[in-house]
């Protein structure tokens, strides 16, 4: 099997409209890679969020699932659009529209739970401490 990755770095194969065949080598494991996003979206919404120690982690449970499920849909129908080869809207540039998409939001999914998430739960370790002291209502 010839296995050749020097197509890869010219920008005239990335930019090309001509839709990738998917269904040979290499293109497959793209349908493995899309379908393990969906099904790692679901593990993650069933038992991760329910494992969650606090509303934060739940939170970022959650959007972990929803940018897997999302990515993996919109994946498998670039998938299906370059299996039919459909020209347009199967080309080379839309899975870098994809993998820039994916990237963004791995990006702001790490900058919440490492600065905003921490401030979350101190305001929220704060207003307990402070809740400790204030009278509670009568039933």
């Amino acid at each position: 099997m010839n296995f050749d990755l020097r197509p890869l770095v010219y920008p005239s194969y990335w930019l090309s409209l001509e839709p990738p065949r998917v269904w040979d080598g290499a293109g497959r494991s793209l349908a493995v890679i899309f379908v393990g996003m969906l099904i790692a979206s679901v593990l993650v919404r069933r038992y991760k969020t329910a494992k969650a120690v606090d509303k934060i982690q739940a939170a970022l449970y959650r959007k972990v699932s929803s940018m897997l499920a999302t990515m993996g849909i919109i994946g498998l129908v670039l998938f299906f659009l370059s299996y039919e080869q459909i020209r347009l809207l199967g080309a080379r540039p839309l899975y870098l529209a994809w993998l820039a998409g994916l990237v963004v939001w791995v990006v702001c999914l790490v900058k919440f739970a490492k600065k905003e998430a921490p401030v979350v739960r101190q305001s929220i370790l704060d207003r307990r401490a402070i809740q400790k002291y204030l009278p509670k209502r009568r039933k």
